[in-house]
């Protein structure tokens, strides 16, 4: 199987960034924009500084809950980078507006966030997420499958709860755009979910980071040595 990427996110200070680039991460990401949507959203020029101190081999990640159009594009015209992650609700941005943001910045990667349920029977989901992936494949260049909070309104994911991956399953083999799942994944089950769906890659935010009172006695956020075992699980899966 071919290599698996690994993809974190979490990192609020650049030091955790860096660490988790020299363990070997493949995409790191954070929350960017100029109007703030979620707890510790950099702006653009801060996201921009937070990206440049990365080596050139890791991929930057954008995420945004935004949903207007005009107030992307005024964000990726501050800070274009890697890949821009759209995690708000995904019937909020049509995808002729998602297409919208591509024209604008063609060298652009999208990835879009696919909301899935845990406790919800597969066969109760499947029919409208695959309705979702033929809406937005033609538009995408990764899906990003995460667990989605019911009773949330803000965005896509970032819960630490797992869910079915027979759906993962599905839309992998459903879809040519690349897969990356999350949801509550950490070293202890990431192999098992990547040996059960062969996705292009693997998430983790809420699972590789501290215990709250380890970041009021630290000032850190992201623990290293979960970031390791996640990257080293994935790599040997």
């Amino acid at each position: 199987m071919a290599k698996v990427i690994t993809q974190i996110y979490g990192c609020e200070q650049i030091k955790d960034a860096q660490i988790a680039a020299a363990l070997g991460v493949d995409h790191i990401g954070c929350g960017m924009g100029e109007i703030p949507h979620l707890p510790h959203q950099k702006n653009c020029a801060e996201a921009k500084e937070f990206f440049d101190a990365l080596p050139d081999s890791v991929v930057k990640v954008g995420l945004t809950i935004a949903t207007d159009v005009d107030e992307i594009i005024n964000d990726l015209t501050l800070f274009e980078p890697d890949v821009f992650h759209l995690s708000g609700d995904i019937r909020d941005i049509s995808p002729e507006g998602v297409q919208r943001i591509r024209d604008a910045f063609p060298n652009l990667k999208i990835m879009q966030a696919l909301p899935v349920y845990s406790g919800i029977p597969v066969e109760e989901q499947w029919p409208e997420i695959l309705e979702l992936v033929r809406a937005y494949e033609a538009t995408t260049d990764f899906f990003l499958i995460d667990t989605k909070d019911p009773d949330s309104t803000i965005g896509i994911g970032a819960t630490g709860v797992t869910h079915d991956r027979e759906i993962d399953r599905r839309i992998i083999e459903s879809t040519d755009v690349k897969c990356i799942i999350a949801g509550g994944l950490d070293a202890s089950n990431v192999a098992e979910a990547i040996q059960q769906t062969h996705p292009y890659g693997v998430d983790s935010c809420t699972r590789t980071t501290y215990p709250k009172f380890l970041r009021d006695i630290t000032g850190r956020v992201k623990d290293p040595v979960k970031i390791w075992e996640f990257v080293e699980a994935a790599k040997n899966a």
